[in-house]
């Protein structure tokens, strides 16, 4: 084992730049020590640990890491810490925890996160640090992907239907505390998994993990799902109804609840879970709320957005000219435009339904040509025209887009027109575009059509109508809609998106 591994030994070193370099100022003698430590086992495992972080990190996060490093060795020299691989997370924690007080360290600290202006707790870097190393120290599990607590779903081998713009990895089942109860559900969602949305299955686990805590709380007697009665049913409504307060309504919740519920009765034959709900069990819909911007308010919020990168403000003005929802914008593919006989045609694969395609005016068609040019100046080939940084496979993910139009929104003090703060959400961008079609007097299954809308009217009608129909029925709408659109955000003379 070493006893120094120096910076410039690291990956992250060698491919960084010779400016870069440069302007860090990096000394030849910075490393980290590895001399001194309680074990060889912890020796092992940091040094490994190290090499792989130097071939991961970026060269300034590596130079900030060797802080929080330096610390952390200090603490398992001082506590003794002689065993890393496979050890008991909370109870290393707990130790380290101890330490720091002792040191007069802070156990956390608070961050303001301005994209939703709170204040948040944070956990500590130490911590966080301690945390990773431990993981890294894990011995590899051979079972089988469903037997574990932590799914990876990058090993399944069926495809799993995922939303492309959320990042999500994993299922977690760690937080249902009932043994029994967590094989239960993962096995019902395991079969969910083969034709479910990824999304439905995360309402599933929320709802599960919801009936698990009240369980624990209220009847920890009960150990399976298999165990329940309509009276604990019955129950569980009242204490959602009078002591629950996570949310308004519980309705969602409890749809998830009863398939995990119904699935677990069919894979153990348990026949009396399949009557555990009534249908009147279920909270009535709560009343939506249609909510869209004035055109003042989008001209005063494009003002803005034109300021961003140049590649998310087109995603976001293409994003409202087509008025699709965020999902099937992020998603456009390279080949999604044609064009024909002098019109542009975008095909949108909706990732919630149907895929179909539209006719767009020659200014939406040019915007969304100049998206492509863009991607593929920075990033070459890729499947999607707007793709993640670092990631080009994957396309922009919908966290960073929300979380730096709020964050603007913040900063520069956006107001709706009654003086409040804007409330940003990418959605009511669609509603403003079904509501102009509304205004422009278009039949109802038009709307359908133009907006992508999967219901039996607007599949018939999709099937009846050919592109260069649709084109021609459309085209005077089109126009007006453009125009309309195209006026928020024109006087923005002098860039070209």
């Amino acid at each position: 084992m070493k006893k120094r591994i120096y910076i410039y030994e690291l990956e992250s070193y060698k491919k960084a730049s010779k400016e870069k370099r440069n302007s860090m100022r990096i000394p030849k003698t910075s490393y980290f020590d590895l001399e001194g430590l309680p074990s060889e086992e912890v020796g092992e495992v940091l040094e490994s640990y190290i090499w792989e972080r130097g071939e991961k990190l970026a060269l300034s996060s590596l130079v900030t890491e060797r802080t929080t490093y330096n610390s952390l060795r200090k603490f398992l020299i001082e506590r003794r810490i002689t065993k890393l691989e496979n050890a008991d997370p909370e109870k290393t924690v707990r130790i380290l925890k101890g330490w720091m007080l002792e040191k007069g360290l802070a156990l956390s600290s608070r961050k303001y996160r301005a994209a939703y202006d709170i204040t948040a707790r944070e956990t500590s870097a130490l911590e966080r640090k301690l945390r990773q190393i431990l993981k890294f120290a894990e011995a590899e599990d051979e079972r089988d992907e469903q037997e574990k607590d932590i799914w990876n779903l990058d090993k399944f081998e069926f495809p799993i239907n995922r939303n492309p713009i959320k990042n999500t990895k994993t299922i977690n089942f760690t937080k249902i505390s009932q043994s029994d109860i967590r094989e239960e559900v993962k096995r019902a969602v395991f079969l969910h998994l083969k034709y479910s949305a990824l999304g439905t299955i995360h309402s599933e686990m929320t709802a599960i993990k919801r009936f698990s805590r009240y369980l624990e709380e209220k009847k920890p007697k009960i150990e399976s799902l298999q165990e329940l009665d309509r009276e604990d049913i019955e129950e569980y409504l009242i204490y959602l109804q009078t002591e629950a307060k996570e949310r308004k309504n519980y309705r969602s919740d409890l749809y998830g609840l009863r398939r995990v519920i119904d699935e677990v009765g069919n894979i153990y034959e348990r026949g009396h879970l399949l009557e555990l709900f009534l249908n009147n069990d279920f909270p009535s819909t709560p009343k939506y709320q249609f909510k869209f911007y004035t055109d003042a308010t989008i001209k005063r919020l494009n003002t803005h957005i034109f300021k961003m990168d140049e590649q998310i403000a087109r995603a976001l003005i293409i994003h409202q000219l087509l008025g699709t929802r965020i999902s099937d914008t992020l998603t456009l593919r390279m080949n999604c435009l044609r064009e024909k006989e002098g019109r542009y045609f975008v095909r949108i694969d909706q990732v919630k339904s149907i895929t179909y395609e539209k006719a767009v005016s020659n200014e939406v068609g040019r915007l969304i040509l100049k998206a492509m040019e863009y991607t593929k100046m920075h990033y070459g080939k890729t499947k999607y025209v707007f793709v993640s940084k670092d990631d080009p496979t994957k396309p922009y993910q919908y966290g960073m887009i929300q979380g730096q139009v709020m964050r603007m929104i913040r900063q520069k003090d956006i107001r709706d027109d009654n003086g409040e703060l804007l409330k940003f959400g990418t959605h009511i961008f669609r509603h403003c575009y079904g509501k102009k079609l509304t205004e422009l007097h278009i039949e109802d299954w038009m709307i359908a059509r133009l907006l992508g809308h999967k219901t039996l009217q607007s599949v018939h009608h999709y099937r009846r109508i050919g592109n260069k129909v649709m084109a021609d029925e459309t085209r005077k709408t089109r126009e007006k809609m453009d125009l309309i659109l195209m006026d928020i955000i024109k006087g923005w003379d002098g860039y070209e998106l």
